[in-house]
């Protein structure tokens, strides 16, 4: 399997706040910041990345170094200037988040899905794989993030601080986005529970398998 149509829209942005656990409060600043200098990869990323080498399983699809190289290049020139084992890591992380999420709408025969046909006949650079993992994340992020949870996380934000907050809508947009990364992280523990997820070292042997250490770690 290749990635050359990687993830975009809100699945780019929100898969990237989980895989990147940056503070939630400042997430809104992150995509304005730094500059488009760069459009190569990290020397130091690529040189340790051995194309035919597998990286890791996701049931029955495997995740090369050749992939994760390919993602890598999409990631903004920011991004890419941070350490090579960061990036590496990001992209594994967002790659096996991406097929989980894949692999769940294909289950659920999201390709059939207007909304899915909708996306793809409107945005030509938009694969249908691509397509069904956003409508499938956009629709579970609605379920998850609410009116009610936002209003219910600023009230215990104004009950475990002695400072006064401001009016929630100056900071609804922090709140949903804090909501937003923990939703995220809450499906892929709920998919991964299902799911054998297989790490490979440099040797190409089994590091670890992930289905049952993702939730044990979360409890």
């Amino acid at each position: 399997m290749t990635y050359k149509t990687l993830l975009r829209r809100t699945t780019v942005g929100v898969a990237m706040i989980a895989a990147l656990a940056t503070t939630p409060l400042s997430a809104q600043e992150s995509g304005s910041s730094g500059s488009g200098e760069s459009q190569t990869q990290s020397p130091g990323a690529a040189q340790m990345i051995i194309p035919d080498q597998r990286v890791v399983s996701v049931g029955e699809t495997e995740i090369t170094g050749a992939d994760v190289s390919e993602f890598i290049e999409s990631f903004p020139p920011r991004l890419r200037q941070q350490p090579p084992q960061m990036l590496i890591s990001m992209a594994v992380q967002n790659m096996v988040l991406r097929e989980l999420l894949l692999q769940e709408a294909e289950a659920q025969n999201l390709g059939e899905d207007p909304e899915v046909q909708s996306i793809v006949e409107q945005a030509a650079d938009v694969a249908r794989e691509d397509a069904m993992v956003q409508v499938y994340l956009v629709r579970e992020l609605e379920k998850r993030v609410t009116d009610e949870a936002v209003q219910q996380t600023y009230d215990q934000i104004a009950e475990q601080t002695e400072e006064e907050l401001p009016p929630l809508e100056d900071v609804r947009l922090q709140i949903v986005q804090q909501l937003q990364q923990q939703a995220v992280q809450g499906v892929q523990q709920d998919l991964a529970s299902g799911v054998e997820i297989v790490f490979y070292g440099p040797d190409g042997e089994p590091m670890e398998a992930s289905a049952d250490e993702t939730s044990a770690d979360n409890q």
